[in-house]
């Protein structure tokens, strides 16, 4: 009676194990998925999904179908799933603020704090180390992620650039290629080139000016939805 037992109790741990491999082996297989994008593209989409694919996982792109073969885990093939779906959606509409600022260093006795027009950046612009400043234009554009944009300012100045992509991971939308220029003697002259990741709803300021210059050209700028 007790050999049966043991024999019995021997065989259950058998199947145990077995189940319990079976379940990890499960765990550990991998699952494929085709991605097709409506609005995005395959090979954009892959970048922004690289960072949840896992190390034994692998995509494909199949640029004549705009779409993505992704292989991996299930549970990584849900959040690549959801991240994909949030990405693939019509270009977003954005507002874009560009102000100017004049920024100087003069003798305490004629600088000219911010005005009313520059309260909500005066604690930013006073961390330049400049001690005048003066407003030189605004303005605002409606447009859309991978569109061209062109604004002209007050005195010439005129900023140009295309909107890039959204980034729902970021809430960040970047504009590529964003020129400042001053027309002067009928011509265009450059003034600052770089290109701004900008997250919706936080203010920007970047500066032109030249080391230990006197006077500085800041650029501030808010992208909204």
């Amino acid at each position: 009676m007790t050999r049966r037992l043991l024999f019995a109790l021997m065989a259950l741990a058998l199947i145990s194990g077995t189940a319990f491999a079976d379940a990890a082996d499960a765990g550990k297989a991998l699952s494929v998925r085709t991605f097709q994008f409506k609005f995005k593209e395959a090979d954009k989409a892959a970048v922004v999904i690289k960072p949840l694919v896992s190390g034994e996982g692998s995509m494909a792109i199949q640029p004549s179908s705009n779409s993505l073969v992704v292989t991996d885990h299930p549970d990584n093939l849900k959040a690549i799933a959801a991240a994909l779906q949030q990405y693939d959606a019509p270009a977003r509409n954005v507002r874009l603020s560009v102000r100017l600022v004049g920024a100087s260093r003069v003798d305490p006795s004629i600088a000219v704090e911010p005005g009313a027009e520059l309260k909500d950046i005066a604690t930013e612009l006073s961390l330049l180390r400049f001690n005048s400043f003066e407003r030189l234009g605004e303005t605002e554009l409606q447009g859309k992620e991978g569109e061209p944009g062109l604004l002209d300012l007050a005195s010439g100045y005129r900023a140009e650039f295309k909107f890039g992509e959204y980034d729902p991971a970021s809430d960040t939308i970047r504009l590529n290629d964003f020129r400042l220029s001053r027309l002067q003697n009928d011509q265009l002259v450059p003034l600052y080139k770089a290109t701004l990741n900008l997250k919706l709803g936080r203010t920007v300021i970047v500066g032109a000016t030249k080391p230990q210059g006197q006077r500085a050209l800041m650029i501030v700028v808010v992208a909204k939805r």
